[in-house]
């Protein structure tokens, strides 16, 4: 009998440590405590086994949650409320009352994650923990103003997430195949089925509708040898049979797949790892301890970012199941040499256009409105699962290897990449100028 080993590899740094405890940590900051917040949610995200997709929406709404309460520290912020899709308005604080709007951005944010996640007990305990050190420590009335007033603008966020048709497309058909030539089949090594096909149903948060970045060049089937499509696969194919150690590790080091099936004889098991879109949020997380942000401009951080992927996620997969275009893997056995496999594992939905290519650049282009066109990093997120650390100029040097990354991989056509950075760019730009546009003036 196959064993199922879930191998989960879950990091914990000194300062998660010491958030889950705030009894012991009382002189920690406030942009450590959001750090850390949004480190447990990417580590519960995780080892609660969501998948990319669904990943990005449990990301998006604790971020949101937190920057509607931290942003009354800051009166250059504005509420995104009535510029988010859906979510018209937000409870103000109480008149009258003294509150700590950082104390309330916590608890909000560990309610919204709580209802979101398969572990609630790691947001309840640590809001209980939170919540105690408050009363122990502190203005025990201000301490209860604060927790209601974040518990009220929580219980919003939670009534919003509950109209995005998350549910609806649970209960959804399941996904088709078709048999025409150069629709997407299932791939090895698990021939899974299709994943989320009716993600496009779920309610964005700035695009007008899940369509309105689908890219206007298009990657079409054609065995033709003279057409774009067989040449795009035959550099794929060889690309594949010719990577360098560097084109290795690239691929490796932004597989971010979050369960890799590894097969050896009869014993089958999954490793799991972090997510794409906790890759980039973890990006931004690295670059606002680097340069010393303020809590409120890293709040803002985390809410955009998180914005900009979850958007990202939407419009890449309308297109993916639109085009439903067959993966390498699958026309270069068909068609060019049965034995090819690629250097990593091909995921279970259509090849065009790339999830990681779109929500990638859209990340980066949101991080360097906000943080710097110039940021030179070392990302250092992926050492945990055994790959070195990577040096990187800015955040769209970033995204255009991430971008790569798959095409190193052999999941991916280099044609689909540069229409996927296209797409990518445009989903962040529109995030900006609907929730940010004086970035775009700079």
């Amino acid at each position: 009998m196959n064993k199922i080993l879930h191998v989960r590899k879950v990091f914990f740094s000194l300062g998660l440590l010491l958030v889950l405890c705030p009894n012991e940590s009382k002189a920690q900051s406030k942009e450590q405590t959001l750090h850390n917040l949004n480190t447990m949610l990417v580590n519960t995200v995780m080892t609660d086994l969501f998948t990319p997709i669904v990943s990005s929406r449990i990301y998006v709404y604790p971020t949101i949650a937190f920057y509607e309460c931290i942003r009354y520290d800051d009166p250059t912020m504005t509420s995104l409320a009535g510029k988010l899709n859906g979510l018209h308005s937000l409870p103000a604080p109480p008149a009258g009352k003294k509150i700590d709007p950082f104390i309330a951005a916590c608890v909000s944010f560990s309610h919204v994650a709580q209802i979101l996640v398969g572990s609630e007990y790691k947001f309840s305990d640590w809001r209980k923990a939170f919540a105690d050190s408050l009363f122990a420590h502190g203005d025990s009335v201000m301490a209860q103003n604060s927790i209601l007033f974040g518990r009220s603008v929580a219980d919003s966020i939670i009534a919003w997430t509950k109209r995005d048709n998350y549910l609806k497309s649970r209960a959804m058909t399941r996904f088709v195949y078709s048999s025409a030539p150069g629709a997407w089949q299932p791939t090895p090594l698990d021939y899974a089925q299709a994943l989320e096909p009716y993600w496009n149903a779920i309610r964005p948060m700035t695009l007008k509708s899940a369509s309105q970045f689908a890219p206007k060049e298009k990657l079409v089937y054609n065995k033709s040898k003279d057409s774009k499509f067989y040449k795009t696969v035959l550099e794929t194919y060889n690309i594949g049979k010719n990577l360098d150690t560097t084109q290795k590790e690239i691929a490796l080091y932004w597989d971010d797949n979050p369960n890799v099936s590894v097969n050896i004889g009869h014993l089958n098991y999954f490793i799991h790892k972090v997510s794409p879109g906790g890759h980039w949020i973890l990006i931004g997380q690295q670059a606002c301890k680097q340069k010393n942000i303020p809590v409120t401009k890293a709040a803002q951080v985390y809410a955009l970012t998180s914005i900009a992927l979850f958007d990202a996620f939407i419009s890449c997969w309308d297109e993916k199941y639109h085009s439903n275009l067959i993966r390498p893997i699958t026309i270069i056995n068909r068609i060019i040499d049965k034995n090819w496999t690629p250097y990593i594992q091909t995921p279970p939905f259509p090849e065009f256009t790339s999830g990681h290519s779109v929500i990638s650049n859209a990340a980066a282009v949101v991080l360097t409105a906000l943080l710097g066109e110039n940021y030179e990093f070392t990302d250092e997120i992926e050492m945990q699962f055994g790959n070195k650390a990577r040096h990187f100029k800015s955040f769209m040097d970033a995204a255009h290897e991430s971008t790569w990354s798959r095409v190193y991989g052999g999941i991916h056509y280099p044609e689909t990449a540069r229409i996927s950075i296209v797409q990518g760019k445009e989903v962040g730009n529109h995030v900006l100028k609907t929730l940010y546009p004086q970035a775009l003036t700079k």
